[in-house]
Order: C-alpha cells, then sequence, then structure tokens
C-alpha cells in the first residue's frame, strides 16, 4: 500500500506540470490559477488549522508560518505558474524538483546539520549538469524560455529552502500544509482587486483546475505521502522522486506535443541518475 501511495504522488505532481501548461495556454493566467489553488485548498483546510490552533498555528508561530507562506504558497504559485506559462512542462518538472536536493544539501551543510559526503557532491554535480543540458536551448530560441527557464529555477531554491525550514522546525505535513494554505488566502482579495480579468476558460476548466491544485495537490498528495513514509520511511520514498520528471516529460509528448532535443533527453536521463543517487545516498 505504502508503493501504491507513492505511485499515485508521483501521477499527481507529474500530471500537474502538463495540467499547468494546458492551462496557461488555453485562458488562463498564473494568477487565475493561484486563486482557483489556495481559494479551494484555505477553504478546505481551515477547520483543520482551527482545530490544530489557528492563534499560534499549531504551535509553530506566524513569524514562521509567514515565512513558510512565502516560501511555498502564494508567491510561490505565481512564480511557478508563470514559468510554465513560458516553458515547457518538462522543464518545470525537471528544473524545480531536481534543484531541490542540491540547494537542500547545501544548506544544511552550511547549518551543519548534515556532513559533507563526496556520493552526494558528485550526484548533485550530475543533476547540474542535466539541468544545464535542459534549459541549453533557451538561450537560442528567444528570450521567453530563457525567462521561463529562470523562473523555475528560483522556485526549485523557494522549495528547496522550505523543505530546510520543515525539517529544522520539525512542521507535521498537515500542519504545514494547512499553514501555507490558509496564510496564502490573503493573496485572494489581491487577485480580486489587481488581477482579475474576464477569464476565457470554461467554468468546468477552472473548476477542475480548483480540483487539481486545492484539493489533490494541496491535500491528498500530502495525505498520501504522509502515509507512504510511514509504511516505507522517508529514505524509500525519496526514491520515487526522479521518476517525476522523466514521466512528466513523456507526457507531455502526446498531451501537449512538446518533444525535447537528444540534448534535452540526456539531460533528463542525467537528472534522473543523479536524484536517484542522491536519494539512495540517504538509505
Amino acid at each position: 500500500m505504502g508503493v501504491v501511495a507513492m505511485v499515485l504522488v508521483v501521477l499527481v505532481y507529474a500530471g500537474n506540470f502538463v495540467a499547468v501548461r494546458y492551462s496557461v495556454q488555453h485562458g488562463l493566467t498564473s494568477f487565475d490559477l493561484a486563486a482557483l489553488r489556495f481559494g479551494a485548498a484555505g477553504t478546505l483546510l481551515l477547520p483543520y488549522l482551527f482545530a490544530a490552533g489557528i492563534r499560534d498555528l499549531g504551535g509553530l508561530g506566524w513569524r514562521r508560518g509567514i515565512a513558510l507562506a512565502c516560501l511555498a504558497g502564494a508567491p510561490y504559485s505565481v512564480v511557478f505558474f508563470l514559468g510554465l506559462s513560458r516553458a515547457p512542462a518538462a522543464h518545470g518538472a525537471v528544473l524545480n524538483p531536481g534543484l531541490v536536493p542540491s540547494v537542500v544539501f547545501l544548506v544544511l551543510v552550511a547549518l551543519g546539520r548534515e556532513r559533507f559526503s563526496a556520493r552526494r557532491a558528485v550526484s548533485l554535480a550530475c543533476i547540474v549538469a542535466g539541468l544545464v543540458l535542459v534549459t541549453q536551448t533557451a538561450f537560442t530560441t528567444g528570450r521567453t524560455m530563457l525567462v521561463g527557464d529562470a523562473l523555475l529555477l528560483l522556485t526549485g531554491v523557494s522549495w528547496g529552502l522550505f523543505t530546510v525550514l520543515l525539517r529544522v522546525w520539525e512542521v507535521r505535513p498537515m500542519q504545514s500544509a494547512a499553514i501555507v494554505s490558509v496564510i496564502s488566502m490573503a493573496y485572494l482579495p489581491v487577485y480580486f482587486v489587481a488581477w482579475h480579468h474576464a477569464i476565457a476558460a470554461s467554468f468546468a476548466h477552472m473548476a477542475l483546475q480548483a480540483l487539481l491544485q486545492g484539493v489533490f495537490n494541496s491535500v491528498i498528495a500530502i495525505v498520501l505521502l504522509t502515509f507512504a513514509v510511514r509504511r516505507l520511511g522517508a529514505q524509500l520514498t525519496a526514491l520515487f522522486s526522479p521518476a517525476i520528471p522523466v514521466l512528466t516529460t513523456l507526457l507531455a509528448i502526446p498531451l501537449l506535443g512538446e518533444v525535447p532535443t537528444l540534448g534535452q533527453w540526456f539531460g533528463v536521463a542525467i537528472v534522473f541518475l543523479g536524484m536517484t543517487s542522491a536519494a539512495a545516498g540517504r538509505a
């Protein structure tokens, strides 16, 4: 059951890159998607946060909660969706999760919470080399994709810092999801005042994205991941992460018509090997 849960998590995360890329090409902006995500997730998780203690966010405190919301909430999501509006889905799936292990490792070493390992360093060097191969076409295809890749790299750094803080502050998975989602509801009035517009997408399209972003990505995936960690352990669940960029790349070909170049295929393969080695090294 733990393996089944992790397979579902991989499917949700890989499918999300493709779904977001499709939506920004068919009537929804990054600002719309962020509003749909936190409108749904915040409403759904607000009762949980009240039960956990909204006065001090379940013991974490508002200062730390706001920091987490900035790194993984509405600001992060807007930048992430903007990146996917300018770069292929495969780029997002490689650049975002691919960069996270490097950021986490380097920050934890700097904080003295993890020892430097030659094996980890080699693994992360492979990931960086793969990222270079994946993004090399951005330098020749125009400014739009280059900006998109830069934004996606920024979100990888942001999520890496978020991951470190979760570990340092010992935040529970559902607690972090509720804090990020509820605090990010503060984005909604800003959205309606500054960015709300006539949306070209259908109501069904918006409802589906609200379901995908606010329920599957913000709640169900976290519940499944927590269940899998309890059944398999953190080390074994980490081994599933490299499948996300590979599956996203494969899904983007028939669903979005985004076919990687040979060099990008090599980049995806190198990132896959680097992430696998880094994850296995923690076992």
